[in-house]
């Protein structure tokens, strides 16, 4: 029960129906082996309703659940209460609490081996939220609450048997991610704190507790607990009972080592697992170095890394030294950087000194004298056997046995942390940043540690939405003209400027091509760019590969089997727009990106509409901004190529349930005046028809189809009034108009007859069957999808497949199959998430939810509807989402949910009127009118009697039943018997054409007017 409910019985999983008898099950296996009383299985589970729910309810739950559990059967007992006759064992749940008492007790014992492994096996249950199908009765509370507490027992009791096993070094790293997790946990905040010092770290434990301390402060407004405060004067004591740190912590008791590193002036935030990285490849290491793109803090990790191994006693007698190489030039500047920081008398006296002692010797700066730097450090290797040299660099060193640690950006969090730190320091006299958008302004930076702290110290005199605005100009923000720093340690532009210079102008025209790209981009599409920039295309690999060195490129390979794709850091790319607009290339860079992606259009659609299907949407996906970008500048540039761009992605858009992809063709449309051919325009406007249709814009679509269907009869082009004709059919049919959707369907069919579409054909059937389906037309139906299946023999679309399949269950719901249309829906639903479909998921989603309350689980057909209107609205999809909801309304109003259904159809019913009409919108005005009948509303009769109207004109059998059965109800409650009758028999003859639309409730709740009647 800690996760989906799972129950087995010699090893086989068996089927518990859900709603209130897997409640049931849950509620006695909480107590397996008791006796839990019926009066208290009915206050629980039915809660408010308790007083008025009958006994036999509950006998009716148990007989239920005894099916399910097979026999010989395990619940036991009658009128007095019931009993769950397993083991408490055999119960995940009772099993945790249980090992939760243990495990400290064998911790206390000195079993701390066997403390660590019952904590792990037991940890293994959780398999996510606990309890989650015994529903959300106040009953269920305290049960929640123990096994939450359980598995915080469980969590800290196994780490704090590891630490006491030695497994120190692992157990900081989880500690690490745990406290992430649950940084209210005063316990793990303990643990890894006092693992942190038996590490020898004790520097890093008292950083840890001051993080807690300001975290407890700043949020909750809090000082850490008693037990917290007292592990820092232990640390602070080098108290014995913490156990010994296995590096020598205390303090020097004699000089301490020699150097010359700087005393760092502020904390290093978020290096933690990089300098435990960098000291342990020292300790195997005689060279390392670590390279990272300017601004990412190679320097300040160094000199931090470099003062703790100092300050640990672990660099050698000999100490640590830095030569900062930023202004040298020639081999004899990098030589004569170390002997002035090391302060002897020359060459023979700096080798002299460095033999003396084991020393750590950083480097730093390395890139733009990297043959000079990589002679220097093989002499010092050669000539003193215990030196270390540590580098930073922008591109390694090149030398043998050399062990390079890649120093990657700030992930998101500690960037945000970083920034708060140095913003704080900058606004003593002023309350902290709390600010939501500081999030956002740190995820603009890039991680880079210069150009976050840059931007902290702009907090000066700007908000942080002042400093994100500014960040199109950003090299002017981030910039700190106060400080005395160097030129490029103060300014991010001057940073980038250093690198660059620093590159052939073939890879300075590299990083052009690049930025070309906004979301970044394959081999072969630089190489398109760069051809354009007169760089060959046999010089493309190395002008990467060498780009890639030296930390300017990142290089996102984790499809590398099939795939590679590069990319440049916003700041970079900033930098490099910039110089290439400079260098009066920027127009050709740009119009080359451009064509390539209209080259990729040229063959999306048949991509998409065959075998490749997922490829071609997975480059549609992958290259969205890419594609925005091409529009960007073609649609002022060059139109009629915005126009390819977007006719060709068009149907991939469709595919995807891409929501913005009307707008951009409408866009590029527009741009064209009129210079575009007429079935280039109609094209166009068919795409966004789709679109507008599929996201609810029913009228826009209808205009513009009209207009497409105008162009084409001006020029006679069959093909193109084919499209119009099923193309409309599909918008229709959103409206309800299934009567007119058939015709149009059967237009476009004698239309493609002397046609080679097969594609087509089959999208037009398609959209036949489901027109026939919802006008309760079964012989149609079943004929359309006889053609269906005969087209699709020749046409390989996963997309036609997988909604020929949910028709499938669309045709089983008429023929009341319903088991069989859960089965093709569901399928259909599950295979279109799959592939990405996401607004062809929702609606099949949809469709399940339907199903499976006709099948008779209302329970999962409200959740599955509810999960319908989720992913419609995550997708954009408002028009779904509200037919969604209409068929959620209705299931709730037939299970008694009436508040809530009718807060679901009135959203529901708002959105309709405002959009004029949608699929299933009349219905959803039925069941409001009849929640207002019952209610007593004046106007009510009225209304229904004009939806009945319109349901008649429409052939809408489906709502024409529920009209007449409220219109029914309200006639027997007024004493009008002879017309109550006259309307439920008029509902019976109207009932077989509506029959797979109606479920056992909504039969139940019409069999109740007429026995009224």
């Amino acid at each position: 029960m800690l996760g989906p409910l799972e129950v087995r019985r010699g090893g086989q999983v068996l089927s518990v129906p859900g709603g209130k008898t897997s409640e049931l099950l849950v509620r006695l296996a909480l107590e397996a082996g008791l006796v839990v009383r019926t009066d208290r299985l009915v206050e629980d589970l039915w809660a408010a309703g308790a007083a008025t729910t009958q006994r036999n309810t509950l006998q009716s739950k148990i007989a239920k659940l005894r099916r399910a559990l097979g026999e010989p059967p395990v619940v036991a007992g009658g009128d007095g209460g019931y009993t769950l006759t397993v083991e408490p064992s055999d119960v995940d749940a009772l099993a945790v609490l249980r090992d939760a008492g243990a495990a400290p007790r064998l911790l206390d014992a000195g079993d701390h081996r066997g403390a660590a492994e019952l904590c792990a096996s037991t940890l293994l249950r959780y398999r996510g939220d606990v309890l989650p199908a015994a529903g959300d009765g106040e009953w269920v509370l305290p049960h929640q609450a123990r096994l939450e507490e359980a598995r915080r027992i469980l969590v800290e009791t196994g780490f704090a048997a590891r630490l006491r096993l030695g497994e120190t070094a692992d157990v900081i790293g989880e500690l690490g991610a745990a406290v992430a997790a649950s940084p209210y946990q005063e316990g793990l905040w303990e643990l890894l704190i006092t693992a942190q010092y038996r590490a020898g770290r004790q520097a890093d434990a008292l950083a840890t507790y001051q993080r807690v301390r300001n975290q407890l402060a700043d949020e909750l407004g809090l000082d850490p607990g008693p037990q917290l405060q007292q592990l820092e004067h232990l640390i602070l004591t080098h108290d014995a009972s913490l156990g010994a740190p296995t590096r020598t912590m205390q303090p020097f008791d004699h000089d301490p080592p020699p150097g010359n590193l700087p005393s760092m002036s502020v904390e290093l935030v978020g290096r933690d697992t990089d300098r435990a990285a960098v000291s342990d490849l020292l300790t195997g290491q005689r060279l390392v170095e670590i390279v990272g793109p300017g601004g990412v803090g190679k320097t300040a990790l160094a000199i931090d890394t470099g003062r703790r191994l100092n300050l640990a006693n672990d660099a050698g007698a000999g100490g640590v030294w830095l030569a900062r190489l930023d202004t040298a030039v020639t081999p004899s500047d990098v030589i004569d950087t170390l002997i002035a920081a090391l302060n002897v008398g020359g060459e023979t006296a700096l080798f002299e000194r460095l033999k003396q002692n084991e020393a750590l010797v950083i480097l730093d700066n390395c890139e733009h004298v990297i043959d000079d730097a990589a002679a220097l450090t093989v002499r010092l290797l050669d000539s003193a056997p215990g030196l270390r040299v540590l580098c930073t660099s922008q591109v390694p060193l090149g030398v043998d046995g050399e062990a390079v640690f890649e120093l990657a950006p700030l992930g998101l969090t500690d960037a945000v942390e970083l920034f708060t730190h140095r913003a704080n320091a900058q606004r003593k006299h002023r309350p902290s940043i709390v600010d939501d958008a500081l999030v956002d302004l740190c995820r603009s930076l890039d991680g880079l540690p210069l150009a976050i702290e840059l931007a902290a110290a702009r907090t000066k005199t700007l908000s942080i939405d002042d400093i994100t605005r500014r960040l199109d100009d950003r090299f002017n923000v981030l910039s700190d003209p106060t400080s005395r720093r160097p030129e490029r340690r103060r300014a991010l532009k001057s940073t980038i400027r250093w690198s660059y210079d620093l590159l052939f102008p073939d890879d300075q025209r590299g990083l052009w091509a690049l930025a070309t790209f906004a979301g970044g981009a394959s081999l072969p599409a630089v190489e398109s760019v760069l051809a354009a920039l007169d760089v060959p295309a046999t010089a493309v690999i190395d002008v990467v590969g060498r780009l890639a060195a030296r930390s300017l490129v990142i290089v996102d390979d984790e499809n590398a089997s099939t795939s590679v794709r590069y990319r440049l850091l916003d700041s970079i790319r900033a930098f490099a727009l910039d110089t290439m607009t400079d260098a009066g290339t920027s127009e050709r860079a740009l119009a080359a990106h451009a064509e390539w992606f209209a080259a990729a259009a040229a063959s999306s659609t048949q991509g998409v509409r065959s075998s490749s299907q997922a490829t071609h949407l997975a480059f549609a996906r992958a290259e969205r901004a890419n594609i925005d970008a091409a529009l960007a500048w073609s649609t002022t540039t060059d139109p009629l190529l915005a126009l390819r761009l977007v006719t060709g992605f068009g149907w991939a858009w469709v595919v995807l349930g891409d929501s913005r992809g009307a707008q951009r063709i409408l866009s590029a449309l527009a741009a064209t005046g009129d210079a575009a051919p007429p079935r280039d325009r109609a094209d166009a406007l068919l795409l966004a028809a789709w679109i507008e249709a599929s996201t609810g814009h029913l009228e826009l679509a209808r205009d513009h189809i009209a207009v497409a269907t105008a162009m084409a009869d001006t020029i006679n082009d069959v093909d193109l009034q084919a499209r119009c004709s099923y193309y409309l059919a599909y918008v229709v049919s959103h409206h309800g108009e299934f009567r007119q959707a058939l015709a149009l369907t059967d237009r476009s069919d004698a239309l493609y007859a002397g046609l080679d579409r097969p594609w087509d054909q089959a999208a037009n059937w398609l959209f036949a069957a489901r027109a026939a389906i919802s006008a309760s037309n079964q012989e149609r139906s079943v004929d359309a999808l006889a053609h269906v299946e005969h087209w699709l023999q020749t046409v390989d679309d996963p997309w036609l497949h997988v909604r020929h399949d949910a028709a499938l269950g669309e045709l089983a719901r008429i023929q009341h199959r319903f088991d069989d249309a859960v089965d093709h829906i569901g399928r259909a639903a599950d295979t279109s998430g799959r592939l990405g479909f996401q607004q062809t998921e929702a609606y099949q989603i949809s469709s399940l939810g339907r199903a499976q309350c006709q099948a008779g689980d209302y329970q999962a057909g409200s959740a599955t509807l509810q999960l319908a209107v989720d992913k419609a609205e995550a997708t954009g999809d408002v028009r779904l989402a509200a037919l969604a909801r209409v068929h959620l309304g209705r299931v709730l109003r037939a299970l008694g949910h009436v508040p809530r259904a009718r807060t679901v159809l009135e959203t529901a019913a708002a959105w309709h009127r405002t959009a004029g009409g949608g699929e299933q919108a009349a219905l959803g005005e039925c069941l409001l009118a009849a929640l207002d009948a019952a209610d007593g509303c004046a106007d009510a009769e009225e209304r229904l009697i004009a939806i009945l109207d319109n349901a008649r004109r429409n052939g809408d059998a489906h709502v024409e039943v529920f009209a007449l059965d409220a219109m029914a109800r309200i006639a027997a409650d007024t004493g009008d018997i002879a017309t109550a009758r006259d309307l439920c028999a008029t509902a019976d003859r109207r009932f077989e054409a509506a029959s797979h639309f109606i479920t056992d409730i909504d039969r139940t709740d019409a069999h109740s007017v007429r026995q009224t009647a």
